[in-house]
């Protein structure tokens, strides 16, 4: 059984530095080992043919590493690419294949993930998008909607209700209130799923902060190994 690991937003080049062998030391990594990026991987962006050029060898530089990149989706994402991609079966659901050992989440699934059971929900809601082209920097199958919510909720009764995490982009309302921002209605969708879920811990990024909260670890720098107990976690 692999090693299950998870970290915040890559954007691409600009915040990877964080996956480099100085940063991320551990030894004996495999291709049975996870690590999930919680949003904005920036591994499919696309704004012009030299930006499509430099995803290409960023896509084939973490397919490298020893280990296998699994992504959740944030707001900073080109959906329309995305779903482009061939779809494959990681984790016994359905994925986007984006490179050799690279795949994007579908929302709502429920994943086995070296072992556990890990509930993914995509997307948030772009605070800066009056400012974005749609469908250039901006896609508005970044939002959760009604539809996403009760999907998401169809599975969680197929396993009791009962995950052992939740991975999101987004916080929802109790992460906004905490962190004294104004939830989106992302948020308010989220919300609903994690209020009718148990779980173990609640991950998510979005907010570029190391931080933890009473519901939630947000994680953006650090890299975090989740151990057999949730809480007995090593940092990177």
């Amino acid at each position: 059984m692999g090693r299950l690991f998870v970290t915040g937003d890559t954007h691409g080049g600009l915040d990877i530095s964080k996956l480099n062998s100085r940063h991320f030391k551990c030894d004996g990594l495999t291709k049975d080992d996870i690590l999930v990026i919680m949003g904005d991987a920036g591994f499919v962006w696309g704004y012009g043919p030299d930006a499509i050029g430099e995803e290409k060898w960023w896509r084939e530089w973490i397919s490298n590493k020893p280990w296998t990149t699994f992504c959740v989706l944030g707001n900073h994402e080109n959906y329309d690419m995305i779903e482009q991609f061939p779809t494959t079966t990681f984790g016994g659901e359905e994925v986007y294949q984006v490179s050799k050992s690279v795949f994007y989440a579908k929302t709502g699934r429920i994943y086995d993930l070296c072992g556990k059971k890990c509930l993914v929900i995509n997307g948030a809601d772009s605070r800066d998008k009056e400012w974005r082209t749609p469908h250039i920097s901006w896609w508005e199958q970044e939002q959760i909607t009604d539809d996403e919510v009760r999907f998401a909720k169809e599975n969680l009764k197929k396993v009791g209700n009962s995950v052992d995490f939740v991975f999101s982009h987004t916080g929802g309302t109790n992460v906004c209130n905490y962190l004294g921002f104004k939830a989106t209605p992302s948020d308010e969708r989220l919300q609903q799923v994690l209020d009718t879920t148990i779980y173990q811990k609640h991950f998510c990024s979005h907010y570029h902060e190391d931080m933890v909260t009473p519901t939630t670890r947000i994680l953006y720098d650090d890299i975090i190994m989740i151990g057999a107990d949730v809480d007995n976690i090593h940092v990177f």
